[in-house]
C-alpha cells in the first residue's frame, strides 16, 4: 500500500455561494480548489504569527 503524502481534510462549506465563488476563482486562476484552500490556510497562519509579535 502506498504511503499518503500530507494530511487530508474534508471541508463542508456553510454557504453554497462561497463554494461557487471559490470554484470560479480557481478556474480563472487555473488552480485547484485544494490549492486555494491551502493558500488561505498559509495566509491565516501567517496573520496569526504576525499578531503575536
Amino acid at each position: 500500500m502506498k504511503e499518503q503524502r500530507g494530511q487530508q481534510l474534508k471541508i463542508r462549506f456553510f454557504d453554497d455561494t462561497d463554494h461557487e465563488k471559490l470554484k470560479e476563482i480557481a478556474e480563472m486562476e487555473d488552480r485547484s480548489l485544494n490549492y486555494l484552500v491551502n493558500q488561505a490556510i498559509k495566509q491565516f497562519l501567517k496573520n496569526k504569527e504576525s499578531a503575536k509579535a
